[in-house]
Parts: C-alpha cells; structure tokens; sequence
C-alpha cells in the first residue's frame, strides 16, 4: 500500500525532526519526508493538528503465553500494544514453561509472524524455570533469537551466579535486563513501607530492598563488564546510585514504568488492588526523585511492565491479590498527561524514551523515520481527552492503575510495515 501522510507534526528524536512535513510510505519503507509532497497514493491521511511519530517500543511486557492464555495471548497483546502506538514490545520470559530454552523462544518467534501484528522480541531467562540456581543456556537462547536474558518477575538473588550470568552474557554479547529486588527485605510485603501501608494495615517492601539489589547489579556489571538494563527503578536511592555508575562509565541503561513517574502509593488507599504491583508505587519523595532523574537522562527508557491478570486475581483481599497492571493502551497517555503537561518534560524528551532510545539499547533498527526504514509510525491526538474504561480494553486484563482516571493524548493511527491496523482508533 502507497500511504500519504499529510500535515502532520512530525517528531523523529533520532533525525533531529520536530516540523510540520509529510510522510510518504511504500513497500512497507519510508520513502520520504518533506513539506507538501504530491504523491498518487492508496490511502491519504489528513494528520492535520495531530503528532507523527515512529511507532513506538515497549522494552517490558508479559504476555503469558505460553501457559496462561486464560490472562493474555501474544493475540491479544498485541492488538492492546496496536490500540496504544506500540509497533514493537519485547516479552518477558515468565511464560509457563519459561522461556529457558530454543522450543520456547522458537513458538514465540514463529506465533508472532503468523499474527503479522506488531514485532514481538523474546527475552529468555538468566537461570533455568527463573529459579535463580542454574544458568540457562544463554548462548543457545541468543542463537534461537532471544534479544535479552532476564528473569524479570523474580531477582538473581546469588551474587556469584549473576557475576557468572554477567560474564557469560559479556562473552555472548547479550544484554543482560535485571529485576532489582531483595528477598529478605521484601519479605511478605505488599506494597511500599512508609505511612500509607501503615494507615492500611498492610505489610510493606522497603525502598532499600531495591536500593541494595541495584548496587549489587552496578557493582557486578562495573567487574564484569557486561552490558545491563535495569529494570522498573521506583526508588530515590536506585536513580541517585544509577546515576553514579553512568559518570565511572559503568555499561548500564536504566528505564521506569511510567505508573512510577505519575502514581504514589496514596493509590492503595480503599485497598486498590489494581494499585498493587511490584516494584510498589512509592511515595511522593520516590516520585519526585524519578521525575528529576527522567530530566536529567538518567533514565534512558519508558516500559509499561503490562502485566494483565484474570478478575478473580484481583478480586482477593490486597494482601492475596496478584501484583501488577496493564498499560500497553495507555502508556503514551500517562507520559503525556503526567510529564509533557505539567511541563517537566517535552514531547520529543518522552517520544525519545518511547522510540529510539529502546531501540539503540536492543540493537534493533527501530524507532525511526528515516528515509528506507520500516514504516512503523504512530499518529497521535495529543489533546484529546479521554477516561480509562478497562470494559473496552483489547487486553484481557482488565487490572489497570489508571481505570477511570482522565488522560490526555489518544493514538488514533498506528502502521507497521506500512499496513495500517488502526485507522480512527478502530483496528483494521
């Protein structure tokens, strides 16, 4: 299909693009971008008054199939990533069985292009079923296609096996994503220790459980040399150690999930279990301390952690109830809405976060709209106003921390590979 974008405010963080040009696709490429193109065209988009951008990447997103296609399928996945702008996402290797070997990376490789939805990336874990006492075959899980290792969902609590996972993942050239928590802080808490988890009478995880285990990352990557990406940081301590190790040249990039820039843990009261995630939603001293570090590039990256869960997980009393929400339809919204408009970031700061930034740290020729790319393109409505109503989610989960709150900024196209699938916010 020949596609004409016209007018549209286009934003390429990567080509130093922020102007109102347009964009022409076809074979699935971009061919051009310049002001008033005249091109004969299969279907021509009036972009007028909206934001053209390169689709977006979600570094962390558990999908759970293989296993519990009763909570998400890579189906259902990614029509939610579609409705939300994301052209790309790298699954979790959670999955049942874990994704731990070449079978496993294989039938996610293979399901995503029989969807030919969006590009699904897999990661494989660090240590066989993610039990944290033996290495997974990491070489093996690079060759059958898997873009990270991570035992994301649980933490390499043995310092000498993650030094060893570090040194072979060096050896491989393979990034190594790390799940920051420590267990005999965490204990049985539920969410995050301070004021508001005394209020309600719940059992709280510490900052510092996250704190410490983000040193003992930083000072193995810093020994070992291994490239690592740290995952949803939500502590002051996390950012402010982060920060540290990027100035002695440690090989660390760092990302938040963008509920831990927009939400404190004040969302727990009523006992919100959709409010119940892991790491917690903090308090506004910990938000506060992220925001700053989004603005000063110590974050390198915006995820969703999309973590969708059947009702009855979340029906449970908040101690019981499963940790986690969706956010694959909202992601852009929530950075709209909770940096861009209370003025602590730009547009392109977060569109950065949300396209090339990930990209440059997979190593994936994504997030771009240079001339000859994929045409994967996300076209935004950035004043739109609109609720979260989890009754209209394309995710089977339904456990959003933002359900019926009002954000700002709604995808209404998004393209991959020059197929449209969402036209006026209907997937095609």
């Amino acid at each position: 299909m020949r596609i004409l974008i016209k007018n549209g405010r286009v934003i390429d963080p990567k080509n130093n693009l922020d102007a109102e040009l347009d964009v022409f696709i076809s074979d699935g490429k971009i061919q051009e971008i310049a002001k008033s193109l005249d091109y004969s065209a299969d279907k021509i988009i009036d972009a007028k008054g909206l934001v053209v951008t390169p689709g977006l990447i979600d570094m962390q997103v558990h999908t759970r199939e293989p296993g519990r296609e009763d909570k998400e399928t890579l189906e259902t996945a990614s029509l939610a990533a579609i409705a939300g702008g994301i052209t790309s996402f790298v699954a979790m290797p959670n999955t049942s069985p874990v994704a731990d070997n070449q079978s496993v990376i294989e039938f996610i490789i293979k399901r995503s292009k029989e969807l030919n939805l969006v590009n699904i990336y897999p990661t494989g874990s660090i240590t066989k079923r993610e039990e944290g006492k033996m290495l997974s075959e990491i070489n093996e899980l690079k060759n059958s296609g898997a873009i990270a290792i991570t035992d994301d969902g649980v933490d390499v609590q043995d310092e000498g096996l993650l030094k060893r996972a570090m040194q072979y993942a060096k050896t491989c050239d393979m990034l190594l994503m790390s799940h920051c928590e420590t267990d005999t802080l965490t204990e049985d808490g539920v969410m995050h220790e301070g004021w508001v988890s005394t209020q309600l009478g719940l059992p709280g995880t510490p900052a510092s459980s996250e704190d410490l285990a983000v040193q003992k990352n930083l000072i193995l990557a810093e020994e070992t040399g291994a490239r690592i990406h740290l995952l949803h940081n939500s502590t002051k301590g996390a950012v402010n150690a982060i920060a540290l190790a990027k100035t002695k040249g440690v090989n660390v990039t760092a990302e938040v999930s963008v509920q831990h820039f927009s939400l404190t843990d004040e969302e727990c009261f009523g006992y919100n279990t959709n409010a119940k995630m892991y790491p917690p939603l903090r308090s506004n001293e910990h938000l506060e301390a992220i925001q700053k570090a989004i603005q000063d590039n110590v974050i390198d990256v915006f995820t969703t952690d999309h973590a969708p869960h059947i009702e009855p997980d979340k029906l449970k009393p908040f101690a019981y109830a499963a940790f986690g929400s969706t956010g694959l339809e909202t992601s852009f919204a929530v950075a709209n809405t909770y940096l861009v408009e209370k003025n602590i970031v730009s547009l392109p700061d977060i569109i950065r976060k949300m396209t090339i930034a990930p990209a440059q740290i997979l190593r994936i020729d994504k997030g771009h709209l240079s001339v000859g790319a994929d045409a994967d393109i996300a076209i935004f409505d950035i004043s739109k106003k609109w609720i979260v109503n989890p009754s209209k989610s394309l995710s089977k989960g339904k456990n959003c921390a933002f359900n019926d709150k009002e954000l700002t900024g709604k995808c209404k196209y998004t393209i991959i590979g020059g197929e449209i699938k969402m036209q006026d916010e209907k997937i095609v």
